[in-house]
């Protein structure tokens, strides 16, 4: 019998979808504003925390291997490969430089940079499925206390591999950027981001942690308005951001307290909104295309945005049409390979 699906995490997944294409448009990017600075305070941890809270390891090491082997690198090798075969016969682009950044998979190796997630996202699941097997045998209370614990060390361990990290930015890397392209000239990060992996794998395991709660998941007005004033104050006396894939995390405490108080407030919406259930419907369906809309958003956005141009001399309004082409062609395209067994088998996990 299968588990039906919580609707208010695939709110929750919609809304912070959009907040990732919106935050790779030009209406953010192009001053890094309040609005960026709000959004780059926990729209990447909210994703680690929602694969958290949908984790399961009922299963062998091999089987989960397997599923998320399919999962996540099926898109990974196919999308990146076509493109890549695509530029060498159209650009001229040479190969081993291509296909060693998509082999090394960080977000400076490859040229489609969103989708460093997908490998990096797997090792994170393998190492938060090797600390939950640990964890088992524990009682269910010593258990959510060791893998909150676990977080917050995992999160120390992840800080200081970022500081080490951005010392070593100062050093020469023209060597080893040689292997991938000619225009990246700092440390392009472990392979498939293991510089990463003890921030990405806390936020997973406090979704672990907190599979009950978001279960059980109801707005309280008090909770939501004392976290709203955190998460105002936190902004409005710091304003710290983080940006996983330039290894930027800000004050630890900081971002860690505005990432948490994000993702709560976001969990919050996601449920007051089940109230409409047109939106709702919207947002979850949205949702629940989130990993396209990672894989294609940002080409989309910027390709749209780039043919407005060509007719109209306002960013702002140029922006618009690729916001919502960022969102809508990914999920054309998918429910278009939905259709098609072959491009379902290659891009889409199997059936289980």
């Amino acid at each position: 019998m299968s588990v039906p699906r919580n609707n208010t995490i695939d709110i929750a997944r919609g809304a912070g979808i959009i907040l990732v294409v919106l935050g790779h448009n030009w209406i953010i990017t192009h001053n890094h504003g309040e609005l960026y600075r709000i959004i780059f305070s926990f729209h990447m941890p909210l994703f680690f925390f929602l694969s958290g809270v949908v984790f399961k390891n009922n299963s062998s090491f091999g089987s989960f291997y397997i599923s998320r082997a399919d999962a996540l690198f099926k898109p990974y090798f196919v999308v990146l490969s076509v493109w890549g075969l695509a530029r060498i016969a159209i650009a001229a682009a040479t190969w081993q430089p291509y296909f060693s950044g998509v082999l090394y998979a960080t977000g400076n190796t490859i040229e489609w940079v969103p989708l460093w997630y997908l490998p990096h996202l797997f090792i994170c699941l393998l190492a938060v499925f090797a600390i939950c097997k640990l964890l088992k045998q524990l009682p269910q209370q010593q258990r959510f206390i060791a893998t909150c614990l676990l977080a917050i060390l995992l999160l120390s361990l992840g800080n200081f591999c970022l500081m080490w990290a951005q010392n070593l930015q100062s050093l020469d890397w023209q060597d080893v950027n040689f292997l991938f392209n000619d225009h990246q000239s700092g440390f392009p990060g472990l392979p498939w981001s293991l510089d990463l992996l003890g921030i990405s794998s806390a936020f997973i395991l406090l979704g672990v942690a907190c599979q009950s709660a978001v279960a059980k998941f109801h707005f309280q007005q008090y909770w939501f308005a004392l976290v709203l004033g955190i998460f105002v104050s936190l902004h409005w006396f710091f304003d710290e951001t983080m940006d996983l894939h330039l290894r930027h995390y800000g004050h630890f405490w900081i971002s860690t307290a505005q990432a948490l108080s994000g993702i709560y407030l976001l969990l919050s919406l996601a449920f007051v909104l089940q109230k409409w259930p047109d939106i709702a419907r919207i947002l979850a369906y949205i949702g629940q295309g989130s990993l396209f809309i990672l894989i294609f958003h940002s080409w989309t956005e910027w390709k749209i945005f780039s043919l407005m141009a060509k007719v109209s001399a306002s960013d702002d309004l140029n922006a618009i049409p690729a916001l919502l082409g960022g969102v809508l062609l990914p999920l054309g395209l998918l429910a278009l390979v939905k259709r098609r067994p072959l491009f379902s088998a290659l891009l889409l996990p199997r059936q289980r």
